[in-house]
């Protein structure tokens, strides 16, 4: 398998208006960026977000990993990473919450030996600009988090990501969620290894409505239970 520079992954649910719009920004900067390839990670979509990126996939060094039937962002992701070529791999939120121009400075840092390369909305130097409820509901669970694993991440479930491609492919053998405490779940499993992610003070903007929903909530709420007390034999 032919190695490339990176490779930016596009988790996406029904996001065809976004697809449409940010895509060419997307391309146009991975292109700049050297050898790089996109994979639009599709997982059952039904707004036509589908074709729209099977047309994209005619361009040089796009891919497209398509479910029919919804699996979960977390499976979706770890589909795309198995499949991915990057000697460093990234995700990305397709709503360009994280601003384009920190895909460059995620890869270099990675480049220059970090493992884990996370986009931190509250890191020092970070700007956000969210509602009021949804900062305090961000900050309580990653509060929660620190409260049940020690985790001194400050920012878990930011949507944009990067790895050393070797050190993702075999972390994600070890993550048993698969839908949105994956980030999370990869995060806690690393510090317990001994890795210490590297937390990137980003620009951060919402653009639309959450897709979690309320039973997604309770999922979080398993997801943690089952974590703390699988202990230390997942790290």
């Amino acid at each position: 398998m032919r190695m490339v520079r990176a490779t930016i992954i596009l988790p996406i649910y029904n996001e065809r208006k976004n697809l449409v719009q940010n895509f060419p920004g997307i391309y146009a900067e991975a292109k700049r960026l050297g050898s790089t390839e996109i994979i639009i990670s599709e997982d059952g979509s039904d707004d036509g977000t589908a074709e729209i990126s099977r047309r994209f996939a005619r361009l040089p060094g796009v891919r497209v990993l398509h479910r029919a039937q919804k699996s979960g962002r977390g499976a979706a992701l770890k589909r795309s990473i198995r499949a991915a070529r990057g000697r460093v791999i990234g995700y990305m939120d397709i709503d360009l919450s994280v601003p384009l121009q920190y895909m460059e400075k995620a890869i270099e840092k990675v480049e220059e030996g970090n493992k884990i390369v996370i986009g931190s909305r509250y890191a020092k130097g970070a700007r956000i600009k969210r509602d009021a409820l949804r900062h305090l509901l961000s900050s309580g669970y990653n509060w929660l988090l620190f409260l049940s694993f020690g985790s001194r991440v400050k920012d878990h479930q930011c949507g944009f990501k990067f790895f050393d491609g070797k050190y993702a492919k075999a972390a994600i053998g070890k993550i048993k969620d698969d839908h949105w405490f994956f980030d999370s779940e990869m995060l806690i499993l690393a510090q317990r290894g001994g890795i210490v992610p590297y937390e990137l003070p980003v620009e951060w903007k919402e653009h639309r409505e959450t897709k979690v929903r309320p039973r997604d909530i309770l999922l979080f709420l398993k997801s943690i239970v089952r974590l703390r007390f699988s202990g230390r034999q997942d790290s």
